[in-house]
């Protein structure tokens, strides 16, 4: 069951049988680039590991860990290294989503594959984005209730202690899980709860505590148990630590103090040199901690048994011992013995808890799981429970710093990276002595930390450590480099269009030249038209994304970014000429009948007008025929022309007349001007010359109903203006046009 689900859900219970003794365990862990998840947001995604390039590792692993791994996992050292490296990926993933509100029921990984377990379909986008095989619902669940679990009573971790318990020296056997600091940074290492209290009251031992100092595992318990050469005093039982019991149901985990200035607590986890021989033939270093996973290969170690391997069962069940107590931890299924509770159990480098209890016994070919309570993750974990009493003792590795090399312009950031470190870790800088500025490592190990303030030219030396919690931190990796001043940024230059230009280009391209790398952006007036990059050779060319403004003269403002330099170049009285006004019916030289219907084409926003001229005298001999036109300009020769005018947003328009023309010779004369347009820009003019024939609609003699006069039809009105028509009105984009080409005696670009 995942951490997930007993958030929500509570932890199952799991009834099962507890016996008394005490384990010893070492812990193997792996230096390795596994990656996690940014905490509160989902940054991380899974990742799969070459076996062959954790071979340097692997050469350093106690050769009984490497025997247990090929013996109990079937793996080699290289392929466990892997393994955990991808596991720590899918715990820390795993936890982020979790974070981020994503309802994760569990999570389980077969070598490197990972499946996630999410609780409906609302979560599945976000499991498969971190690349994950996802499932709705959970894995099918084991039952433990038939396995019979007893407690494993009996500086590094995985080595053995003894806790007097009686005045005629008696008392109990465990193995240390690991070490670790107290607020103060004094060392103070972590085991199983049970190991420090008393099997029948459960008040907590007085002890003193001894180390055993031991040539290699003790092995399978005997009746009676062989007698322990108990060494020197090692320290003391930290006082209310002790969490095992019906009154701490679900935990099990202790400290103790190591008062002994003999001693002091390292970042590792005994070897047992080959299984057989000293713990300390070499050891595993412990980088961090990790959450339990479904799948994930798992080694233990105790003072009994030695190393023993296996894969991760369930990742959170409560197991009750046959005497009653519970306990909350992941089950795995490497063998685990008297003796070897409290001791060390690791994925790779990572620590993931310690020993509590199995129903193995009396050896290793009885039994078939084992309980470890998690060093952090689940419900219940020793960093929750004892978090303000202890912080797990990391070994951090000494930074690389990659950047700044040699020289660099004012503005400097570190860069580098920290074998082994993930997110739980933090890096600081130090320039020429001065404060240090803090920044965070990526789960891939690296960072990256900006210098708040520039820095004067000249040569500058620095200082970068590595930290995990308050206590845990590395050597100080310290250089120098040279800071110059940075080159003077290329003056920005508009060399297209220039000044006054006009075009019939509503998107003209504006060229010129730059600093290379620079953002060069086109505005006129509040709206951007457009942004793009300067050449490396510092030539940039751009054409605006919309239509410029039409009809009017403006300016065009080209602006250049380039890290904390700006700088802006106007192109002055720019316009965009609008297109001319056309008359498409009736068409030039053409006969049509009275009724006849006038259309043409102009611009957006364009306001037409209509004159209609008759050029034939009447039989009367006038030298004048009446004119009619739409527009008021205040012309004594005009009378208004009745009818129905439309104009569409692109300027194409219409007109119905109300009354058809007599037989007889027009010519039409259409106008386009724009309201508070550049007239040089906006205004054109279209004249068609047509004929009407066969009456357009006057009487039998072709006159107008009054005596059948060839006049123009009687409006009704002796007004003699132009009427104003269907003006549509344009919305400018910042109120500018731009012009390339000449047109009426311009410049031409």
């Amino acid at each position: 069951m995942s951490t997930a689900l007993l958030r929500r859900r509570g932890v199952a219970r799991v009834s099962g049988v507890l016996g008394v003794c005490a384990l010893v365990s070492t812990g193997v862990v792996i230096s390795s680039t596994a990656a996690s998840a940014e905490e509160e947001t989902v940054t991380g995604t899974l990742q799969t590991f070459a076996a062959e390039a954790f071979a340097p590792q692997a050469d350093e692993l106690p050769t009984g860990l490497v025997e247990a791994i090929q013996r109990d996992l079937g793996l080699s050292a290289e392929e466990y290294l892997a393994n955990a490296a991808a596991a720590k990926v899918a715990a820390d993933v795993s936890a982020q989503l979790v974070d981020a509100g994503v309802n994760i029921n569990a999570t389980v990984i077969d070598g490197q594959d990972v499946t996630l377990y999410v609780e409906a379909e609302a979560d599945v986008a976000a499991a498969e984005a971190v690349g994950a095989k996802v499932e709705i619902g959970a894995p099918e669940e084991r039952d433990y209730s038939d396995y019979d679990f007893e407690p494993k009573v009996d500086h590094k971790g995985g080595y053995g202690f003894f806790t007097q318990a009686n005045p005629d020296g008696s008392g109990y056997r465990c193995s240390v899980g690991f070490s670790g600091y107290t607020p103060d940074g004094a060392d103070r290492y972590l085991t199983a709860g049970h190991c420090g209290v008393d099997g029948s009251t459960y008040e907590q031992l007085s002890g003193p505590v001894f180390h055993l100092p031991l040539e290699g595992p003790i092995g399978p318990p005997q009746t009676p148990q062989p007698p322990l050469n108990v060494g020197d005093e090692l320290g003391a039982i930290t006082d209310g630590s002790m969490h095992f019991g019906p009154d701490f149901d679900n935990y099990d985990a202790g400290l103790v103090d190591i008062t002994n200035s003999d001693f002091e607590g390292v970042p590792q986890v005994a070897g047992w040199g080959g299984g057989e021989g000293n713990p300390d033939a070499n050891s595993v270093t412990v980088h961090g901690t990790i959450d339990a996973v479904v799948g994930a290969e798992a080694c233990k170690s105790g003072s009994t048994s030695g190393w023993t391997c296996g894969q991760i069962q369930s990742a959170e069940e409560s197991v009750t011992f046959n005497t009653g107590e519970t306990v909350t931890g992941f089950i795995f299924d490497a063998c685990m013995l008297g003796g070897d509770s409290g001791g060390s159990i690791v994925v790779g480098n990572y620590a993931l808890g310690v020993n509590s209890g199995s129903n193995f016994g009396p050896d290793c070919s009885t039994g078939d799981f084992g309980i470890g309570f998690a060093v952090s993750g689940g419900q219940y974990n020793a960093l929750d429970v004892l978090g303000n009493q202890w912080e797990l003792n990391v070994a951090v590795n000494t930074p690389a710093v990659t950047s700044p090399e040699g020289e660099s312009g004012e503005s400097v950031t570190f860069e580098g990276s920290v074998e082994g470190a993930t997110t739980d870790h933090r890096v600081t800088v130090s320039v020429d002595g001065g404060e240090a500025v803090e920044g965070d490592v990526a789960a891939d190990g690296t960072f990256s930390v900006a210098l708040p303030d520039a820095l004067e030219p000249g040569e500058h030396s620095y200082a970068v450590q590595a930290f995990y919690g308050n206590h845990s931190q590395s050597e100080v990796a310290e250089g120098s480099w040279t800071v110059t001043e940075a080159p003077p940024v290329e003056e920005l230059a508009v060399d297209s269009p220039t000044d006054g230009q006009t075009t019939g280009n509503a998107r003209p391209e504006f060229s010129g030249t730059g600093q290379p790398g620079a953002t060069v952006a086109l505005t006129v007036g509040d709206a951007e038209f457009g942004s793009v990059e300067v050449n490396e050779d510092g030539a940039w060319a751009l054409a605006p994304e919309s239509d410029l403004p039409v009809g009017v003269r403006f300016d065009a403002v080209v602006t250049q970014t380039f890290e904390d330099d700006t700088q802006k170049a106007t192109v002055a009285d720019l316009g965009i000429e609008a297109a001319d006004v056309t008359i498409t019916a009736p068409e030039d030289g053409s006969t049509v009948t009275g009724d006849v219907n006038f259309e043409g084409t102009s611009f957006a926003g364009a306001s037409i007008g209509l004159l209609l001229e008759q050029a034939a005298a009447d039989a009367a001999g006038d030298d004048v025929q009446p004119r009619l036109g739409l527009r008021a300009e205040g012309d004594d020769d005009v009378d208004e022309w009745a009818g129905e005018f439309q104009i569409d947003d692109a300027g194409n328009w219409t007109f119905d007349p109300a009354e058809d023309l007599p037989e007889g010779e027009y010519t039409i004369t259409a106008q386009a001007t724009l309201e508070g347009g550049d007239p040089e820009l906006a205004d054109s003019e279209a004249v068609a010359t047509f004929t009407v024939a066969n009456g357009g609609g006057g009487d039998e003699d072709g006159g107008n109903g009054e005596g059948g006069d060839d006049d123009l039809p009687d409006t009704g009105s002796s007004g003699t203006t132009w009427m104003i028509v269907g003006g549509i009105a344009l919305l400018l984009a910042g109120g500018a046009a731009v012009a390339v080409r000449a047109r009426r005696n311009t410049t031409t670009a």
